[in-house]
């Protein structure tokens, strides 16, 4: 495929022509259209919005074969996080520990057996956890 092709293909998918309409304009296989769109994230999503900086909202460069960002730089990356670090709301479970018979609550995980790295070890190789 010649870099013209590319080219066509890139502006064809831009304006919203399919895949067939594309093959069937550059007498190329449908399944090579698919394969360069999929390869270069050239789908009807992608190709319709341009992507903006979650913190700030300005446009975010695009580079080829690369992953979409999602910030237009590291001090908007940081603020947001800073921003949003305690929105996530996980389930708090209340447990009783397997080795030393008191309640605890673990945060996001109903599977955990102890209250603490100590009674783990207790529990594991013998010896007093709160000590």
């Amino acid at each position: 495929m010649t870099t013209e092709q590319k080219d066509t293909i890139t502006e064809m998918r831009k304006q919203g022509y399919t895949y067939a309409k594309i093959a069937e304009t550059l007498a190329i296989s449908e399944n090579t259209i698919k394969t360069y769109c999929r390869r270069t994230r050239l789908n009807e999503y992608t190709v319709a919005t341009v992507p903006v900086c979650k913190q700030c909202g300005k446009p975010i460069e695009v580079k080829a074969k690369h992953r979409e960002k999602q910030f237009c730089s590291d001090l908007c990356r940081a603020a947001w996080w800073y921003a949003n670090r305690g929105s996530k709301h996980r389930t708090e479970y209340r447990l009783i520990c397997a080795n030393c018979g008191q309640p605890f609550v673990s945060v996001g995980n109903k599977a955990r057996k102890y209250c603490s790295h100590q009674c783990y070890i207790a529990a594991r190789f013998g010896g007093d956890c709160r000590g």
